[in-house]
């Protein structure tokens, strides 16, 4: 039985008695980041450009969700700098992360990184949007901005494909449990 009202109950498999057992999450930010930290996504760093301002940011809330027309979506807290610039710009790309990215995916999820120039010369080039395209990328996407739809404290929005490559046939990056891994 759930506890108070608020409460949610969270079975685990797999305890010595093979019934499982079950402990009651307070329904708060906490728990809830602690349950969807369950769920495995793959990493991206979605980047844009806005006048002479590039930026990057490292992103795991990105899916597809239409083939005709072709449109994905990624979700942007409200209070960034990525949230800013992709409404000035009205474009960005999404950058897929292999397996030996991790280092990148830490640099662009790190707020030090906006003290100075996020791109260094020949790790990138400029899409057809004008957003960077990360030279070490497995593949990537790049999206005008279709719609956009108020989500809490973020802000999804969806974009409609208007290039995408893949690059290499490298295993993807994963973030499960607050962690990088790979498949393997």
């Amino acid at each position: 039985m759930p506890g108070p009202p608020g409460d949610v109950l969270v079975t685990f498999p797999g305890a010595p008695d093979a019934g499982g057992f079950s402990v009651t999450l307070p329904l708060d930010g906490a728990s809830f980041r602690y349950t969807m930290g369950h769920f495995a996504t793959g990493v991206t760093v979605m980047t844009t450009t806005a006048g002479e301002r590039m930026h990057g940011m490292t992103v795991s809330a990105f899916a597809s969700i239409s083939l005709e027309p072709l449109l994905v979506m990624v979700s942007v807290e409200r209070s960034t700098v990525m949230h800013e610039l992709v409404a000035q710009s009205g474009a960005f790309a999404i950058n897929v992360l292999g397996e030996r990215s991790e280092s990148t995916a830490r640099f662009f999820a790190d707020n030090v990184r906006l003290a100075a120039p996020e791109f260094r010369e020949g790790g990138f080039r400029l899409g057809i949007t004008g957003s960077p395209i990360l030279s070490e990328a497995s593949g990537y996407l790049e999206a005008t901005v279709h719609g956009t739809q108020d989500a809490g404290d973020h802000t999804i929005i969806v974009g409609k494909v208007v290039a995408l490559e893949i690059v290499t046939e490298e295993e993807p990056l994963i973030y499960y449990r607050s962690g990088y891994r790979s498949l393997d």
